[in-house]
């Protein structure tokens, strides 16, 4: 039994994750709800890259992205990350947008690094090399804002098999605690919260023994098709769902206590619903076919959109999700070959795109940074912004995540 004066505090920590949400109308999507939001123009893009070959070390480029600045549309910094081979994947701002985290798929090594100090020029302040032997988990995949912490999901664990899992840290790094996934739901990818709603929903992926390896010799047994429904509060696994293979990004509805979101499957073509049902339950279901290889999936901002970037297709989809049961195939766009992470800005005008995956999955070698135009008659892609990741000192690097400043 939940004693008055605990459950008070529980109502009022409710009441003030939901003040921390952002409006439906302008504000940046696809970050953690407690991240503080950009509601202005952006001035410069944060790209992850990775050195194509791995003979050099990976780094993160800023690109001038404020349309008032003689520099506007070109390469400004590069961070070097001082080690190679890391495949540089995902990473996510803390809570108060000081900092960005950012990990390696296949060296587990986490950076932390200052985006405020210098905007323009990110700096390192911490790496954690040690993350595998802290956690007993490898392949950090999301970093995702708590409150004052980052909760992050592992593709595996410490050995680069299974089970996937969980684990939290301090904004500075201190490792906090590891969360286990149920037995029954052993893969890892991403995750996301709906804080009103108490309600947390992760996805499934592969570990390293499997995406480490070249596409053709992957097992597609060993990918994971679950959803898993966690009480927020107690980070504690009460459902699984079956989506189809490989579901990847989590996306709730932005809409304040609706109790629904989206996830795209990439082993499968298409796009999963999962929403609850009256006795508190949830389902999940599939509600379309897209292109080939959906990997990346993205909001407007007045959720009435999502975008889904089909790596195997070679286009972007925009899909009207008004009825969240029955997604309407709106525009597409083709911004590069093998399109892959969008980034939507807090106006939902613009949207960012890379066009690398894994170094195990790209099969272009012609990487490039796009910026798509969004407007009433669908998506555009900008013919003048078109930045070339071939001809770096070191060569060519696969870019990846990107946030905005």
């Amino acid at each position: 039994m939940i004693t008055r004066r605990p459950r008070l505090r529980w109502l009022l920590g409710l009441a003030a994750a939901a003040l921390l949400i952002p409006s439906v109308a302008g504000a940046e999507t696809c970050l953690s709800p407690y991240v503080r939001r950009l509601d202005r123009m952006e001035k410069y893009l944060y790209v992850f890259c990775v050195d194509a070959d791995a003979q050099d070390n990976d780094f993160v480029i800023t690109i001038d992205v404020d349309r008032a600045s003689p520099t506007f549309g070109t390469i400004i910094h590069t961070l070097d990350l001082g080690s190679k081979g890391n495949e540089t994947h995902h990473w996510g701002f803390t809570d108060d947008r000081t900092r960005i985290w950012a990990g390696g798929l296949f060296s587990s090594r986490i950076w932390i690094i200052d985006v405020a100090t210098d905007p323009a020029a990110p700096r390192i302040e911490k790496v954690l090399d040690d993350v595998p032997e802290q956690t007993g988990l490898s392949g950090p995949h999301t970093y995702y804002a708590l409150p004052g912490r980052m909760l992050l999901t592992f593709l595996g664990d410490a050995d680069g098999g299974l089970p996937a899992g969980l684990a939290e840290f301090t904004n500075d790094g201190r490792f906090i605690r590891r969360i286990d996934q149920p037995e029954d739901a052993p893969y890892g990818y991403d995750v996301a919260v709906k804080p009103e709603l108490n309600r947390m929903v992760s996805s499934s992926f592969t570990p390293l023994r499997n995406y480490g390896r070249p596409f053709a010799e992957m097992d597609l047994e060993d990918f994971g098709n679950e959803l898993i429904v966690w009480d927020l509060k107690d980070r504690r696994p009460i459902q699984v769902m079956e989506a189809g293979l490989a579901p990847l990004e989590v996306r709730w509805s932005l809409i304040p206590g609706k109790n629904y979101g989206f996830t795209n499957c990439a082993l499968d073509n298409s796009l999963y619903l999962f929403q609850g049902r009256g006795d508190g339950t949830y389902e999940a279901k599939k509600v379309a076919d897209t292109a080939a290889l959906p990997a990346d999936l993205r909001q407007s901002p007045d959720d009435r959109f999502l975008y889904v970037s089909c790596f195997g297709g070679d286009e972007i989809q925009q899909w009207d999700v008004s009825d969240p049961e029955k997604p309407v195939l709106t525009s597409t766009v083709v911004p590069c070959v093998q399109p892959n992470m969008m980034h939507v800005t807090f106006d939902g005008k613009r949207m960012y795109v890379t066009n690398s995956l894994l170094s195990t999955l790209d099969r272009s070698e012609n990487f490039c940074v796009r910026l798509v135009h969004i407007g009433p008659d669908g998506m555009k892609v900008d013919p003048f912004f078109d930045i070339d990741l071939t001809r770096f000192p070191t060569g060519p690097a696969r870019g990846h995540d990107m946030l905005v400043n």
